[in-house]
């Protein structure tokens, strides 16, 4: 399934829940029932809202793109990962292109987790402003500090700790 056919099948679903939704929400409110009173904690938001949503996507991301667990990990955590490579970047390096550093370094760390092939970028190509030049220039450090992050998102900050403490030696480049 290319990228047309995948937006065109989630625009159609997405349609196709949210006509299902206001049919519900219609259907709650004329029963005089209040979402903010079935919702009483975040742990009700999550199980009820967050639980089924996340089962949704991984199941969209096994059938149509593959069942490697750090495949999904990456997509359904993209921005808590894009943050946390921004702002060691933004630390290290200083703000310029830094954005594009961060989404360079994820699109290499899923092509990674995809086929196998190692993370190798090219410093000696013409343009090289979206390739990080001091923090995360090869392989090592990159999984090094997504596995660290990995962890820290299911609640395990010792990997994370140990690279932010390495990465935390690196000297500030002139902003």
């Amino acid at each position: 399934m290319n990228r047309k056919d995948l937006k065109n099948a989630i625009d159609i679903l997405s349609h196709r829940i949210e006509q299902k939704n206001l049919e519900l929400y219609q259907k709650i409110i004329s029963e005089g029932i209040e979402i903010p009173s079935a919702i009483e904690s975040p742990d009700d938001f999550s199980l009820a809202v967050l639980h089924p949503w996340n089962k949704f996507i991984s199941a969209l991301i096994t059938t149509q793109i593959g069942d490697n667990e750090d495949v999904k990990f990456i997509l359904k955590n993209f921005q808590f990962l894009e943050q946390n490579f921004e702002f060691y970047i933004e630390k290290i390096e200083g703000l310029a292109c830094s954005v594009d550093k961060s989404r360079m370094i994820l699109r290499a760390i899923y092509n990674f987790y995809k086929t196998g092939k190692k993370i190798e970028f090219n410093y000696d190509q013409e343009y090289t402003f979206h390739l990080p030049k001091v923090v995360f220039t090869n392989h090592e450090s990159i999984i090094e500090f997504y596995q660290g992050l990995k962890g820290l998102r299911y609640g395990n900050n010792i990997q994370y700790l140990e690279t932010v403490k390495n990465i935390e030696t690196l000297t500030p480049q002139s902003k």
